[in-house]
């Protein structure tokens, strides 16, 4: 009984591990009892799928059969000849099974895979020891489809690069003027691929037209140096799935029946056993399907019969070495060019340098302050990707220069001690008329201009008329004026204040600061300020200078610090100075520091002569503390104490002549002395001396007053009463006037109306002679006149001669009212003067 054996597709890894090349080599036969008569005896496989037959007897050495196949043949050859127990084979086409037959048993040797020759071949021992002599041999064969396949192996070297740029340091803190290097280095990475391509082609080929077809290639690949198999696949049902490029040729010559081109690319970033690996094998797993099968007669002839599909898998193996070199190499070069340099490309890195580092220097260190904030600085390598391409990769590296400075600043106070000089000055007022007066001494030019007593004059010394009982309301202009007597002791003074960030620390040299002082015209003054301990911060001095004067000007510090040049590391080297100029502070001048006389006492004594008036030391405190120019007009009470003299006014009975000790003297003196106490008892004063002239006390004739005073010093005012009106009395009926006397003096000359006229000079010329002056003839004659012109004369101006006499008159009275003619003019005080005027 037979069984059937089917042939399945392995496509499994066994066929990877397979030899790479066929073999002939003996097998061991199996041994079966009986007679074998053809294939489809074959013990264990049943129905025979392929071809085969029987040489019937024993074949004759070097005999030819015919296999069925057009040109194909086997022949078999006794080894050695002339013996029939050990036979050998050669076959156009690989044999399956062969079937040696001898005695009661035959050897079945199977070859797996099929094989084209052998040698040895025996039949079964026949009891002897010795195997029997050959009856007939059978063969059994299946005509395969085969396969070749080729492996040729290259390599392409991509070289990828990477960059780091990095700066030292990355944070520069200096003054200004000062320098740093840095260092930038590059640090350029090479990441090296390997693209491995595996090519090559699969054919398979049904070389005795059997009807083959193949229905499933699988190739493998395998390196030498590692487990990993790579595969590519195609299928006759196509699809997605399909990795290799495989097509159907129609019939051809060359009996080919599937024509396959392969590439396998892997890289060594996804497999790094590929940079050691030197090569390996690469073997196609072929599945071939035919339909149907020819069967043999029982006599060994060729023939068939239908059968079910039939499969044969098979492999197909070549060998591949990988080429030391690549064929194309990439990227074997990087080329730096850097935005801070000026060349094209700065630094090229070639594959397989040492550390592949760069390290530059700046061309010109960082400055302060050119150079301050941040600064960014780009490293650019570009690399050949392929035969046209390239590829950049960059990095950037920031410094960022903080530059500090040094601030410098000072003060300046100045001081200087003042000595004031005052000068004490008194006058006495005195109206214009008097002040014409003969005897009138120190006078001033021109008059008061403002105030009370504007138009009146200030004189030293004067001397004033009265009548007896008349009075004269003197008043005093004191005046104190203060003036810088001296200055000394100039000198100036101040802080000088330095500083800076605490970031940073300065050197200085010298350690402190220089201070000039700069007078006007371009003259200085060194000055050599004292400073503390320099401070993290700040350096703390002070300076002190005697001036000769007080110049105007300025004082300027200035300081220098060493500068500093910094290496990369940060080490520092002495390169220069730097200077800073402080704030000019301007020399102002204020109060003085210390002030001598600055202030005074201001006195006033009356009658300081002794005997006189009031005694020896009579006076008044004008001022407690004077501190500056001083202007005051004394009149009338002077000092609030009740039980003290309360006026100023000059009574010409005061002391008489006989009480003076003058004999005969009608004048008497009021000197009055105003004195300034100062602080170093150096006492400045000045005398005003008023002489009181009576000449009725001399026998004299007395004097005489303007109209304008009689009209002002009746019982109406507005200036003090004079007694004398009571002789005549205001209310008294001016003649034939209707008219009072008082209304008369203040009837004024209407369109100058001779009566009024010549009665204003009448009636003062009238009062005077009453008060006791004494009237020459020719004034006698005109009162006269006067009084036979006006009785019984009304008020009507006078027209004609009778206007020329009134006017005639009117004139030699007004002359000795004025005191031009008669004994003189009577002396008026201003302060009477302008109490007549309100």
């Amino acid at each position: 009984m037979s069984t059937q054996r089917r042939w399945r597709p392995l496509l499994t890894a066994a066929l990877l591990l397979a030899s790479s090349g066929a073999w002939a080599a003996s097998v061991q036969p199996t041994t079966y009892p009986g007679n074998f008569t053809s294939c489809n005896d074959l013990p264990g496989v049943g129905t025979w799928q392929g071809l085969g037959s029987s040489t019937g007897g024993a074949p004759v050495n070097g005999q030819s059969y015919n296999l069925g196949l057009p040109g194909q043949s086997i022949t078999f050859n006794y080894t050695p000849s002339g013996q029939n127990q050990y036979i050998g084979f050669n076959a156009t086409v690989p044999m399956d099974y062969i079937v040696v037959k001898g005695g009661n048993a035959y050897n079945v040797f199977h070859y797996d895979p099929a094989v084209s020759a052998d040698i040895n071949l025996y039949s079964p021992d026949n009891g002897s020891g010795e195997p029997a002599g050959v009856s007939h041999v059978a063969f059994c064969f299946l005509p395969k489809p085969s396969g070749e396949k080729t492996a040729d192996a290259s390599w392409k070297r991509y070289t990828d690069w990477s960059i780091d740029k990095s700066v030292t340091p990355e944070q520069i803190t200096m003054f200004d003027g000062d320098s740093h290097q840095v260092e930038y280095t590059v640090t350029a990475t090479p990441l090296t691929r390997g693209i491995y391509r595996v090519s090559g082609t699969i054919t398979v080929k049904d070389p005795f037209d059997f009807g083959w077809k193949a229905t499933a290639v699988v190739d493998t690949m395998q390196f030498g140096n590692a487990p990993n198999q790579f595969a590519l696949q195609w299928t006759a049902q196509g699809g997605d799935t399909d990795t290799l490029d495989c097509t159907k040729p129609a019939p051809n010559a060359q009996k080919i029946i599937l024509a396959c081109s392969y590439a396998f690319d892997l890289s060594s970033l996804s497999h790094p056993f590929l940079l050691n690996a030197s090569g390996g094998v690469n073997a196609a797993g072929i599945t071939t399907q035919r339909n149907g099968s020819c069967g043999c007669a029982d006599d060994g002839s060729s023939g068939g019969s239908p059968g079910s599909a039939q499969s044969y898998t098979f492999t197909a193996t070549a060998a591949f070495t990988i080429p030391a070199n690549p064929a194309e190499s990439y990227g074997d070069s990087f080329s730096v060019d850097d935005s801070m340099l000026p060349n094209a490309v700065d630094h090229s890195f070639a594959l397989g340098d040492a550390g592949y580092v760069w390290t530059y220097g700046r061309p010109q260190p960082f400055a302060c302050d050119a150079d301050g904030g941040s600064h960014n600085n780009t490293a650019t390598g570009s690399w050949s990707t392929g035969a046209n391409t390239n590829a950049t990769a960059s990095d950037s590296a920031s410094v960022n220069v903080a530059c500090r400075t040094v601030s410098i600043s000072k003060t300046a106070q100045t001081r200087y001690d003042r000595d004031y000089g005052w000068s004490a000055d008194k006058h006495i007022v005195v109206s214009p008329a008097d002040a014409k007066v003969t005897g009138m001494q120190g006078c001033l030019a021109d008059p008061i201009a403002s105030g009370d007593y504007a138009g009146n004059y200030l004189c030293d010394d004067i001397d004033v008329t009265l009548n007896d009982g008349g009075s004269y309301e003197t008043v005093y202009r004191l005046a104190a004026t203060r003036g810088i007597e001296s200055e000394s002791g100039f000198a100036v003074s101040g802080d000088i204040q330095v500083n800076w960030p605490v970031d940073v620390t300065p050197v200085f040299s010298p350690s402190a600061p220089s201070d000039v002082l700069h007078f006007a015209g371009g003259t200085t003054q060194s000055v050599s300020p004292t400073c503390d301990a320099q401070g993290p911060t700040s350096l703390h001095c002070a300076y002190q200078a005697s001036l000769s004067g007080k110049l105007d000007g300025y004082n300027q510090a200035s300081i220098q610090r060493v500068r500093q040049c910094y290496d990369a590391n940060g080490a520092a080297s002495d390169c220069g100075l730097q200077a800073y100029d402080s704030n000019q502070a301007a020399l102002a001048y204020g109060d003085p520091n210390v002030e001598t006389d600055r202030c005074v006492v201001l006195t006033d004594l009356f009658n300081g002569t002794a005997g006189l008036n009031l005694g020896t030391g009579f006076g008044w405190t004008v001022q407690p503390l004077l501190c500056g120019s001083f202007v005051h007009y004394a009149t009338g009470d002077v000092d609030p104490d009740p039980d003290m003299v309360r006026s100023l006014d000059v009574f010409a009975s005061w002391l008489l002549p006989s009480q003076t000790g003058a004999g005969n003297s009608c004048e008497f003196m009021v000197p009055n002395l105003l004195t300034l106490a100062t602080d170093n008892g150096a006492n400045k004063s000045d005398e005003a001396v008023l002489s009181v002239r009576v000449p009725e006390l001399c026998a004299n004739a007395g004097c005489t007053y303007t109209l304008g005073y009689w009209k002002t010093h009746s019982t109406y005012g507005p200036a003090p009463y004079d007694a004398t009106w009571a002789a005549i009395g205001e209310n008294t009926l001016f003649f034939s006037s209707g008219q009072t006397w008082y209304a008369v003096f203040w009837t004024p000359p209407k369109g100058g109306n001779a009566y009024y006229i010549l009665a204003h000079q009448y009636m003062a010329a009238r009062l005077n002679v009453e008060a006791g002056a004494s009237a020459p003839t020719q004034v006698s004659s005109a009162i006269a006149q006067a009084t036979a012109w006006f009785t019984g004369r009304s008020t009507t101006a006078p027209k004609g001669p009778a206007r020329d006499t009134a006017i005639n008159l009117a004139g030699i009275l007004g002359s000795y009212n004025e005191g031009t003619t008669g004994p003189g003019h009577c002396s008026v005080s201003p302060s009477t003067l302008s109490k007549a005027a309100q």
